[in-house]
Formats: C-alpha cells, structure tokens, sequence
C-alpha cells in the first residue's frame, strides 16, 4: 500500500472548532482509494517537522494545499524523498502572483481551475498539470434528512453582486433564507432544510463568472437555483438542477416547481443521482491518479460508494 502524506490545516482558519474547507473536500478520499494516508496539520507547519513526518511515514508521495500566503521553496528538498504535488484553487486571480512561482519546487499541480498554457509556458512538464473538478466528499458532506423549512436559501459571504440580486428576489415576491458564516454541520443541516439554495457565479470582486464548489454540495439534499458558470455543463444536465438566467427566470421556475410537487421531487431526485453517479471526489481522483501513480488501478467509484456509504447512496430511490 502506497503512502500519502496531505498538508493541510485541520481547523477553520475563522472558527477553530469548526473543520477546515481543505478536510471537509479531502479527508477519507485518498485512504478508501487504497492509500495510507497521513494528515498533517499546515496549521503548526514547521519544515523541519514535515520533513521528519515524510521520512517516517516512508510516504510516496506529498500532497500540500495551497493557501495562496506564499511559496515554500523549501519543498524543493523533499522531492528526493517522494513525489510533491501541489493542489491549488483561484488561479485565474493567482496565477501571477502565486501558482506559477511554485512551478519549480514542486513535481505536479492539480489545480480546479486555469490554463493549462499559462502553466506550460511558466515552465510545467504537460505531464504534471492536472485538471480537477469539485467533487462531493461522502466522508464529510453527508447529512440526515429534514423537513423542508426554507423555500429559497442562501449560505456564505454576501459579496459582489449576491446583496443586489437577492433584494430583487425580495422584490418579486420569493423571500430567501440567507445564513451567514455556519459550521460546515449547520450549512449542510440548513441546505438540507431547504427546497433550493442560491448559487451565484461572479467572483468575489465581481469581474469574472466562476464556478463555485457549492455546486456539489447543495444537490445532495436540496435543488441547485443556480446561475451559468464555466464548466457547470459538466457537472449537471440541465434537468438535474434549475439554471437561471436572470432573477426573475429564477422566480417563474420556482413557481412552477412550487405548483407542481411530483416535478419538484423528481428534480431534486435527479440532482442527487447525478452528484452520486458522477460528481463525486472519488470519481475525480479516479480519473487523475492514473496520470501521478503508475500503479494506481482504475476502481469503480460506485462501488467504493456502495460500500462504505450505502447508508446514504440506498435512499436516491
């Protein structure tokens, strides 16, 4: 069994009882995929202490999540050691300014968005960038089921143009549901209690339209009310969530839904098979891991999923 060692912080940054975005996405994907994993805590990174971790664990390879507060040139030495993987987000805003610098003190990037070009022209082998989408994490994401509370909700920060647009929806009639900053278990308790959850595509400065990773957490127990965004076509048919292009596109198809119950749950029934079926974070390390272990062998997602969660994946009936 090969041996992975993740760097990642283990606490919010913001609320240290609460999990870190980096556990909830990755934590129990890699070990139900057939490695020993090790998770070590960025939150008390020292190198000194990494690299010891490394050398004892005997690890294959090191995975570190990128938390864009600068470049540790020192990973440099440990790729003698094992393969260094560099696993990023936002590289359309910090290309320039981060990714690219890490170029040569890693081996691979993984990254879930940005040009593949950009990095091949800043100096990464073609076989070392590696595209990945958002994936639903069963180990962390799952919830229990409850009682539609909420027509219309919305979680997270209230930036760019998301205060405007939901003010609208106030306008036309739909009140929305919104919570602020939640522990991941109340957000997934909250989108759970609610019949659709708001998913807006401009970025927090409101330039550019991108795709958010709620997209897979909200279908698994509540309808996705989202915007386009780029690469959303990949994720979900259009009859697997409610794709608007305006506010008051939004409203007329909540309507229907609202008048139609049969409709409405036959909609969220598909969203869910189709974040289980295909949108999961093991379906997308499937299709890397190939290109980084050369002896790693392809698995059926499904039935990992049916072993270890079938509690869960039983009810999409």
């Amino acid at each position: 069994m090969k041996k992975v060692v993740i760097s990642l912080r283990h606490a919010h940054e913001n609320n240290p009882i609460d999990y870190s975005a980096a556990i909830i996405y990755w934590y129990g994907v890699l070990d139900r995929l057939g490695y020993d994993v090790k998770y070590y805590d960025y939150n008390h990174y020292s190198f000194d202490d990494l690299k010891q971790t490394i050398i004892d664990f005997k690890a294959d390879y090191f995975i570190h999540i990128n938390y864009l507060i600068g470049v540790h040139t020192e990973f440099n030495e440990l790729k003698d050691l094992c393969k260094v993987i560099l696993l990023s987000s936002d590289a359309y805003r910090f290309h320039d300014s981060n990714l690219k610098h890490w170029i040569p003190y890693v081996d691979d990037i993984i990254t879930f968005e940005g040009v593949k070009e950009w990095y091949l022209r800043d100096g990464l082998k073609e076989e070392s960038f590696h595209k990945m989408k958002w994936g639903f994490n069963p180990n962390t994401m799952c919830t229990g089921n409850f009682d539609k509370i909420y027509n219309i909700q919305h979680y997270g920060g209230m930036h760019g143009d998301r205060p405007s647009k939901i003010n609208k929806f106030l306008d036309l009639g739909e009140k929305v549901h919104i919570e602020g900053f939640l522990t991941h278990e109340e957000m997934k308790q909250s989108v759970a209690k609610s019949k659709y959850s708001l998913c807006f595509s401009a970025n927090a400065i409101n330039t550019r339209s991108e795709l958010k990773g709620r997209v897979i957490e909200i279908p698994s127990k509540s309808v996705l009310l989202t915007e386009n965004a780029p690469e959303l076509e990949t994720y979900y048919d259009e009859d697997e969530m409610i794709l608007f292009s305006s506010v008051e596109d939004a409203v007329d198809k909540i309507k229907y839904y609202n008048n139609n119950d049969k409709e409405y749950s036959k909609l969220l029934l598909k969203g869910q098979k189709a974040l289980w079926n295909k949108n999961t974070a093991y379906h997308e390390w499937n299709k890397i891991l190939p290109n980084i272990d050369p002896d790693f062998k392809v698995v059926d997602p499904i039935k990992i999923i049916k072993e270890y969660h079938s509690k869960h994946y039983n009810q999409l009936t």
